[in-house]
């Protein structure tokens, strides 16, 4: 191939990437907006500004292209690495800390979180991936709550129900509308349940004369 067909390869491919970006980023914000049932392929493509047909070129049904959809947004990853807590701080401050980054990726990925929870129940696919994030999550955060149990803080307990907890409370309370400001209450509540228990001191008994 010469040099001016390779030019016009390149200049093509480079074309057919822009369209099939153009396609998901319709397909985010619709599936997202209507869900995916109420979501067609025309509106997909009328919204991306191609024709219908177009559409086949790059993906082989709808569901494909939800699925690649989310896999295009990083499909939660960045919940995953985000939700890494801080090993060397207290889990006084610390389960705040992680709440409010639950709340943090929430906002920045609602499009790509509220497909999750709209279309997870009905997709196999969808609902193996959010259930994967999931359990990442929460086995990072037990295994920060194990290093705080060693360190004396927390008292011996299933780590992984604590984290379960904190994740799923921040989860209702964000698809809920609470505000961020209530995450402390939350995070008070869950310490004081899990807090080692102070060693009581002794008490010097008067002595009579």
């Amino acid at each position: 191939m010469n040099k001016a067909g390779a030019l016009q390869s390149t200049s093509r491919e480079v074309q057919a990437e822009a369209r099939r970006c153009q396609l998901i980023e319709a397909a985010l914000e619709l599936f997202a907006e209507r869900g995916f049932e109420a979501t067609t392929i025309k509106d997909i493509c009328e919204r991306a500004g191609v024709a219908p047909g177009l559409i086949y070129h790059y993906f082989e049904s709808k569901e494909s292209l939800l699925l690649e959809t989310v896999r295009a947004q990083g499909a939660g990853t960045e919940f995953c690495s985000a939700l890494v807590p801080d090993h060397t701080k207290p889990a006084s401050t610390e389960l705040l800390e992680i709440a409010k980054t639950f709340y943090k990726v929430h906002r920045s990925k609602w499009p790509l979180m509220r497909i999750f929870v709209r279309e997870a129940m009905g997709n196999q696919a969808l609902s193996d991936r959010w259930m994967e994030l999931i359990r990442g999550s929460v086995a990072e955060i037990s295994r920060y709550l194990d290093t705080r149990v060693r360190a004396g803080e927390l008292r011996p307990h299933d780590t992984e129900i604590s984290a379960r907890i904190l994740l799923h409370t921040c989860g209702m309370m964000f698809l809920s509308g609470e505000p961020e400001s209530r995450l402390k209450g939350l995070c008070d509540v869950l310490y004081r349940g899990i807090q080692a228990e102070r060693p009581k001191r002794a008490t010097k008994r008067g002595g009579g004369r």
